[in-house]
């Protein structure tokens, strides 16, 4: 298992007293599942189907209850999901920035006006619409419809393109073209670094070398040493870890590079899989 030690540099903003930052087990995960690429059939996948694998190794290591993690759709034919942020009209033209406002009301109205705290796990384009939503209520407040706060104490991304896909995502629709490397969106997210909840957030970005969606050519694009994540982990090659299986690669001894606090990268051989670096990074406060 990968450790990094040291006090978490996350920061709070201005706003309500935030619950405070510890290592627990306890609190709701947010799963935000990715993009549905078949082009010629109505978007929609089982929530559980995606997330099953992930959640049943997580309570083997202390998260108790189902009910803690809370799967989020946003497409009209998703099933089987806690939340469906746009039940009504979802399909692939829905942008990805107005399902990260929907994402941070429903964090917010749940949660954070409770005084409650949440982590949130991201994969694929999950990931962009997590990062929407914080760095919507940072920029935006209650000025355009956004909560005045949200408070998550942990994000971590799964093969999340944080700077654009080059490859083609097979489809015309408006979320494809919003994940284009030089997009209006990707460059909207990219104007500032990784936003910070009204709690401060640590962010861990996990991404892989052999990940053929975000692209072999760009696979920096999902651990990206710009944006001052917490954690940096890139699995190596020749670990032929694709993109599903960041969300669902549990066990078993990895090669990888990872980096801490803006630390160089390091190498190991006995690295923590995918769900097992998520599961570091959601547990610990200040190490991981």
């Amino acid at each position: 298992m990968v450790l990094g030690i040291g006090a978490s540099n996350a920061t709070a903003a201005p706003g309500p007293t935030p619950p405070p930052r510890n290592n627990s087990s306890n609190e709701t995960v947010y799963l935000v599942k990715g993009f549905f690429p078949a082009q010629f059939l109505p978007p929609g996948v089982s929530c559980p189907s995606r997330w099953d694998d992930f959640t049943e190794a997580m309570r083997s290591w202390g998260w108790a209850q189902e009910t803690q993690f809370r799967k989020v759709g946003f497409y009209r034919f998703d099933t089987g999901c806690d939340v469906n942020l746009a039940r009504l009209d979802g399909t692939r033209d829905v942008s990805l920035q107005e399902l990260g406002r929907r994402l941070a009301w429903d964090i917010y109205d749940n949660y954070s006006s409770h005084g409650k705290s949440v982590d949130l796990v991201g994969h694929s384009m999950g990931g962009l619409i997590v990062r929407a939503a914080l760095l919507g209520v940072k920029r935006y407040g209650a000025t355009e419809r956004w909560p005045d706060y949200i408070f998550v104490e942990d994000a971590v991304t799964l093969g999340t393109p944080h700077h654009g896909l080059r490859s083609d995502c097979g489809s015309w629709s408006l979320q494809c073209k919003e994940m284009q490397i030089g997009s209006g969106f990707i460059n909207w997210l990219q104007a500032e670094k990784l936003p910070q909840s009204a709690q401060g957030t640590d962010w861990t970005l996990i991404g892989s070398n052999a990940d053929t969606t975000v692209g072999l050519k760009n696979f920096r694009s999902a651990a990206p040493t710009t944006d001052s994540a917490q954690h940096l982990v890139r699995y190596d090659k020749s670990e032929k870890i694709d993109h599903s299986e960041l969300r669902v690669l549990s066990t078993g001894a990895k090669s990888l590079y990872y980096s801490n606090f803006g630390s160089s990268w390091k190498y190991t051989t006995n690295g923590a899989p995918p769900v097992r670096a998520a599961s570091h990074a959601l547990y610990w406060e200040s190490r991981w």
